[in-house]
């Protein structure tokens, strides 16, 4: 199974970026469908993120192992733990913000960080913007504020989800950077959740140690594998075509999170939530169309 999915980020297809930026969207809703599952129950969430973090390490070296490589050099290395820093404050304040706030909405704003990359990527790689593109981004970004901008009774989205848009646009735009290098994304990849790794311990021990459960271990090794193949999917879409593309396909997780969140949680559907799922699905074909 693993080398089948190796081996599909080898094939040479003009649809490729397309597929994989799609798979990459479909594993982020469901694992944001998890999280907020995982916080039925009362959750220690630093010891959530270090098993998490850990379950994404070893998900990158098996498919280092299975064909994808560890070509890397010093300076991508480096744009890695920044990455990973980057990437435990965006799993940690994700993880806060979904314990606390609706969870449609919460993973609505939290998927605006595209705004960042888009916006670093036309300014530092030359990225161009075609009429489809900027009506494609227009229609993500309204779809995200139409899902965002509702109040309903399970109150409003916690503000630290904000921090989490910040991190994520920067980690997002470092691997295009990555992606243009050359290098195996597993390798990058992983220098990025070993860094996470450490830093949840770190955080773990200062906050009274781990507090381990069935619970616990069975949801963060669960997300920690889909986050692994979903960020090794992105990566390979990066290299394939223009992050002004990519990266809000591969923000747009809503599009599975909010149905699923009216199934399984309750939460109401509404006029606002249903329009701004429909931008949101216009604007996956609009990208498609730009490629």
């Amino acid at each position: 199974m693993l080398c089948r999915l190796v081996g599909l980020l080898s094939i040479d297809s003009e649809a490729l970026p397309f597929v994989l930026a799609l798979g990459a969207l479909v594993l982020s809703g469901v694992y944001n469908l998890l999280f907020r599952m995982a916080h039925q129950q009362p959750l220690h969430e630093p010891t959530y993120m270090v098993v998490q973090s850990g379950a994404v390490f070893a998900s990158l070296l098996l498919m280092g192992a299975s064909g994808l490589g560890f070509r890397l050099n010093a300076a991508m290395a480096a744009l890695g733990v920044v990455s990973g820093v980057l990437g435990y404050v965006t799993g940690w304040s994700m993880l806060y913000a979904l314990g606390r706030g609706p969870t449609s909405v919460t993973v609505a704003i939290r998927h605006l960080s595209f705004v960042i990359t888009a916006g670093l990527s036309v300014l530092f790689l030359d990225e161009g913007l075609t009429v489809a593109r900027l009506v494609a981004l227009g229609m993500a970004g309204t779809a995200f504020f139409v899902m965002g901008g509702e109040r309903n009774e399970t109150g409003r989205p916690h503000p630290i989800i904000w921090l989490t848009l910040l991190t994520a646009g920067g980690m997002s735009f470092f691997h295009k950077l990555a992606a243009m290098a050359g290098v195996s994304a597993s390798a990058f990849l992983m220098c990025q959740s070993g860094t996470a790794h450490i830093t949840a311990h770190l955080v773990c021990m200062r906050q009274g140690g781990y507090r381990l459960g069935h619970r616990i271990v069975g949801f963060a090794l669960t997300t920690g594998a889909m986050i692994a193949v979903a960020m090794t999917f992105g990566l390979h879409a990066l290299r394939h075509a223009d992050a002004v593309v990519i990266s809000p396909m591969l923000q747009l997780g809503f599009l599975i999170t909010a149905p699923g969140s009216f199934w399984l949680f309750g939460e109401p559907v509404t006029v606002r939530k249903v329009c701004g799922l429909g931008l949101g699905a216009f604007a996956v074909i609009l990208f498609r169309m730009s490629m």
